[in-house]
């Protein structure tokens, strides 16, 4: 019978390094291509927002674009410490640059001015209906609990808690 050493396992295999472009003018060709379609990204992710889209299409939109953020920083990153091939780089790969910055900057503030216009829609629906739900209770008898009365043949309960209707405690999730 051949002996198996059961001490060792095989480690997990090595992840492959990313494919990042090697030099400067590589690195900002697929940078510039890249905020390019994050900006596409950003447009389509606000406008499925105003559209009222499905929540799970919305967060679906909103978790494939967390990858392309995550490289966009690292070649941007990776492009400001090679400072030498940045200040080789040809005149009209820096314009792209500029102008891809530019596309970016402006789809990443319409896409936060979005967002923010609808939390606070949310946030009004939410306190209208907190509003409403408060009022109702105003004028109810007797809130979640109310003194019970006492019985003859029997013990006195102190609080009695309603089993249905308009005295029961209503709850709103107010997470948005």
């Amino acid at each position: 019978m051949d002996k198996v050493d059961i001490r060792s396992t095989p480690g997990k295999p090595k992840a492959t390094p990313a494919n990042l472009p090697k030099n400067a003018q590589e690195r900002a060709a697929a940078l510039t291509g890249l905020m390019d379609r994050l900006s596409e990204h950003l447009d389509t992710e606000a406008a499925a927002v105003v559209a009222r889209r499905p929540a799970a299409e919305l967060a679906e939109l909103a978790r494939s674009k967390q990858p392309m953020i995550l490289v966009c920083e690292e070649l941007s990153r990776i492009l400001r410490v090679d400072r030498d091939g940045m200040a080789a780089l040809p005149a009209e790969i820096k314009a792209g640059l500029r102008e891809a910055t530019r596309r970016l900057t402006i789809a990443t503030a319409e896409n936060a001015a979005t967002l923010q216009r609808m939390s606070g829609a949310q946030q009004v629906l939410v306190n209208t209906l907190v509003d409403a739900t408060n009022r109702y209770r105003r004028t109810q008898p007797g809130v979640a609990y109310q003194q019970a009365v006492p019985r003859p043949n029997g013990p006195t309960t102190v609080f009695a808690t309603p089993k249905h209707g308009p005295a029961t405690a209503a709850t709103l999730n107010t997470r948005l």
